[in-house]
Parts: C-alpha cells; structure tokens; sequence
C-alpha cells in the first residue's frame, strides 16, 4: 500500500508539472501563441529565428529593413497609384504596434498589379535609413495581392508641424494591448505626402515570421508631427524597430515623380 501511494503521488506531480509547461516547441511551424520582442535577451530580435521553426525565414537572405544608399534610377518602374477611401478609425495596439484597421475598398495599383490595403502601422524609430540617416517615426501601409505577393509604402515623420491624424486620435491610441474604435471617418490620401517619388527593393515582413514575401517603396519624402507628438507616441512605441539587415546583393531602385 505504501509502495502505490508513493507511485500515485509521483504520477501526480508528473501531470501538474506536465500541464503547467506552456512552452512551443521551437520544431513546430504553428507559432502563434509564440511571444517575441524587439529587446530582450531570450526573445528580441536576435533570437526569432530560434523562438519557432516557423520563424525560420528570419535568418534568410533578403530581409527587412535595409539602409537604402547607392540606388539606382530606373524610369521603367510604374507609378505608385493610390485608389484610398475613407475609413473609420479601429486602432489596436498588439503588443508591438499601433495599427490602424481598414475597411475594404482602398487599393494600391502598381503597374497591372492591383494591391488591397489591409492595415498601417508605426515603427519608433524608423526601421530604414537613408545613407544611414533614421528618423523619428516611420509608418508602413501593408497591401496584398495573395499571400506570397505584399506591397509595403514606408514613409518617414521628421519633426514640424502637428499631425493631424495625431492631433485626433492620439490620446486615444491604447498604451497596453487594446482597441479604440471611433466613427469619424480617416481619409487615407491626407497621411501620404504630396510628392510620391520612391526607393525600391524586394524584402520581407520586418517582424516574425520574416516572410520575404514583399515588395518594399519606400517614399522619398516625408511627413510631419510635432517634437512633443513624436515623443508622446514612441513612450507608447518604446522602440519597436528591427535593426538593419544585410542587403546580400540586392539592389535598391528609385523613381522620381
């Protein structure tokens, strides 16, 4: 008797100890329950291509973001084409970003390709630079065609004038993981400058799981925010940007509107 209590109580530990382990196996290609950060020492950056198999692009040869220098003018790219509408503000915050949620129906035409916008985020500072230059803030508009063709608009905040789209929804945008959602309408023409010339390249996501997946234009001129906007929005951030990646013999074109 004494001999089976000993074995049920060893039994007994065994399954606690068993149910209280929440760790992903780094072998498996479903990771997402898996936790990352830009910082820290098991999980930031350095590690995502250990976290989870499924990261495994992150350690591949055409990531994102680059230092965009030496590129070379080439006149038969097309033109950025933005078909945006009006959407009302969803802004989540998901632990790593601000991200705005779009409504359905604004499009990003390149060329005969047709790309559906999807979300925008921020990134603070900036994950480009430019011949080694960052700036403050820097915000990606995501577009899709499938799910192995992205088209990503990066533009770039320098310090000026308040931002409007700022100036209405910033104290909304959530400091923890969370949404605010609002009716008033954002008109997606009023965040991109006026100018549209760009940089391009073929990269990949800038986080995990590092898909290179994506055609980056990165646009040559900028946008606005106050000093004090650009400080209150990167506490919020709290540098939320991957570093550098090797360009590994990729070239980075332009086009000048």
């Amino acid at each position: 008797m004494r001999n089976f209590k000993f074995f049920f109580g060893i039994m007994l530990i065994f399954i606690i100890l068993s149910g209280c382990d929440n760790t992903k196996d780094p072998a498996s290609n479903d990771c997402t329950d898996v936790y990352w950060t830009y910082n820290g020492n098991d999980n930031g950056q350095n590690k995502w291509v250990d976290l989870c198999n499924g990261f495994s692009a992150c350690g591949a040869q055409a990531q994102s973001p680059v230092n965009i220098s030496g590129s070379v003018t080439d006149t038969t790219l097309p033109s950025l084409v933005f078909n945006y509408l009006s959407t009302p503000a969803e802004i989540e915050n998901n632990g790593h970003t601000i991200e705005f949620a779009c409504e359905e129906g604004s499009k990003l035409i390149i060329g005969a390709k047709e790309y559906k916008l999807l979300q925008f985020h921020y990134h603070s500072q900036s994950e480009h630079q430019v011949n080694g230059q960052s700036y403050p803030l820097e915000v990606h508009f995501v577009h899709k065609a499938s799910e192995t063709d992205y088209a990503v608009v990066g533009v770039f905040f320098e310090e000026g004038n308040d931002n409007k789209l700022f100036t209405k929804f910033l104290s909304h945008f959530p400091t923890q993981k969370g949404k605010y959602i609002d009716t008033t309408e954002i008109v997606l023409t009023e965040l991109l400058p006026e100018n549209k010339s760009f940089y391009h390249y073929s990269g990949s996501l800038t986080t995990p799981p590092c898909s290179e997946t994506v055609s980056w234009y990165v646009l040559k001129n900028k946008v606005s925010a106050s000093p004090a906007q650009l400080s209150q929005f990167g506490v919020i951030l709290n540098n939320n940007y991957r570093n550098i990646q090797n360009l590994n013999g990729r070239k980075i074109l332009s086009r000048d509107e």
